[in-house]
């Protein structure tokens, strides 16, 4: 099955919001069941690009295995990716999109994703969610084709709380006003306060924001001792910039997106500005060791090839781990596991996901209950520093520093 990329560099915007690409499927039979992958492809490349190259790794294995089965037959799949460009309404339309195509499976970064169950849920189409983890995303009872592959923003919140709470450093927070920052704030402020951590700063800037100065400042004055960070990487990168470039070597602590490569290519000139950076997201490595995320990611990089960073370091190319890219493949795999018992799709396929369950791509367990739709441990909550250019396991907290570094440079 062919592949395909969408580049986007810094200071070219093209019109994507309409963008519609399909992939895997260009020379397969006209039956072919779609698979329908809602991304912010124009405007968070790095999400939108994970989601989708584990959704077409997922398909291309299914489709090298004769397919999936659908009643007493196999039946091919294609990946159809609509760019969401962050917009609920976008999103709301591919979802209608996905169920007139009669779609195995819609996977999102969660872009709308509440709307976009007033679609699904009739039509009985699972949804996986592999980025956004918003609490009131995931309600089994008010939204059951809901599902999430992605760590939750209250596990992710707690861990940090608990990560700083015995120093009770004075909080500077400073969210983006998208949903993911909106949604990360209100988890970020809960598990502060449990933890009776002072936030003496609480801002709001604009996601992808030109400027962060003033905030940056205003945290400073505050007495503020660590910033905590639930923004885009292109607010990150300008939080860095804007602590350096006024002097202040405080601690900053993220999300998930801390990881985005785009925090790296904003500061090329500046690595050494990455120290003062560490993010919360889920382990890359399982219980098992690292043997058999090292399997997929050959796999991956053997089908899809390497995915370069943009930046180099002592000489050769840094390369992103396909760790995110780890939650498409293994929604779309335990859907399919869910088809196998029930060969078919609809409310039969929704009875089975609460059941199905497989092994991941690096060794953890994967599953849902009827009355639990969460796909990622709490448990397996880590914390990463910078070294150079690569990120690596923190050795300050305990499960982190049982973790082992993840190759990142190239050839």
């Amino acid at each position: 099955m062919p592949s395909f990329a969408v580049v986007l560099r810094p200071g070219i915007a093209f019109a994507l919001l309409a963008c519609v690409l399909v992939v895997a499927g260009c020379g397969s039979a006209g039956d072919a069941l779609p698979v329908v992958v809602s991304a912010p492809v124009s405007s968070q490349p790095w999400i939108a690009s994970s989601i989708r190259r584990g959704a077409q790794l997922a398909v291309d294995d299914l489709n090298a295995r004769g397919g999936v089965r659908v009643g007493n037959a196999k039946r091919e799949l294609s990946l159809l990716v609509l760019d969401n460009g962050g917009s609920p309404a976008n999103a709301l339309a591919n979802a209608r999109t996905a169920v007139s195509k009669g779609a195995l499976a819609l996977v999102t970064d969660g872009t709308g994703a509440a709307s976009m169950a007033a679609v699904t849920d009739p039509a009985n189409l699972p949804v996986f969610i592999c980025f956004d983890g918003g609490a009131g995303l995931i309600d089994p009872g008010r939204r059951p084709t809901l599902f999430r592959m992605a760590p939750a923003d209250a596990t992710l919140a707690g861990r940090l709380a608990d990560y700083i709470a015995n120093a009770k450093p004075r909080v500077a927070l400073l969210t983006d006003d998208s949903g993911y920052g909106q949604q990360g704030r209100a988890a970020v402020t809960a598990a502060l306060r449990k933890d009776q951590v002072p936030v003496v700063s609480d801002q709001t800037v604009q996601q992808r924001a030109a400027d962060v100065t003033p905030q940056v400042l205003a945290a400073r004055r505050a007495g503020a001792q660590t910033l905590v960070l639930w923004t885009s990487a292109a607010d990150i990168a300008a939080v860095l910039q804007a602590t350096h470039a006024i002097g202040w070597d405080v601690p900053v602590i993220s999300g998930q997106t801390g990881e985005d490569p785009l925090v790296r290519q904003r500061l090329v000139a500046h690595p050494d500005w990455l120290k003062s950076l560490r993010f919360v997201s889920s382990r890359i490595t399982a219980e098992v060791g690292p043997k058999p995320f090292e399997r997929f990611r050959a796999h991956y990089e053997a089908k899809l090839g390497v995915d370069k960073v943009g930046v180099s370091q002592d000489g050769r190319p840094v390369l992103q781990p396909p760790d995110w890219a780890m939650y498409s493949y293994d929604a779309l795999n335990l859907v399919a596991e869910a088809l196998d018992e029930t060969g078919a799709l609809g409310a039969s396929l929704m009875r089975a996901m609460g059941t199905a369950s497989i092994v991941g791509a690096n060794g953890d367990s994967r599953g849902y209950s009827p009355t639990y739709h969460e796909g990622i441990s709490p448990s397996d909550m880590y914390f990463a520093r910078f070294d150079g250019f690569q990120f690596e396991p923190v050795g300050d907290d305990p499960l982190s520093g049982s973790l082992p570094a993840i190759s990142q440079l190239g050839h």
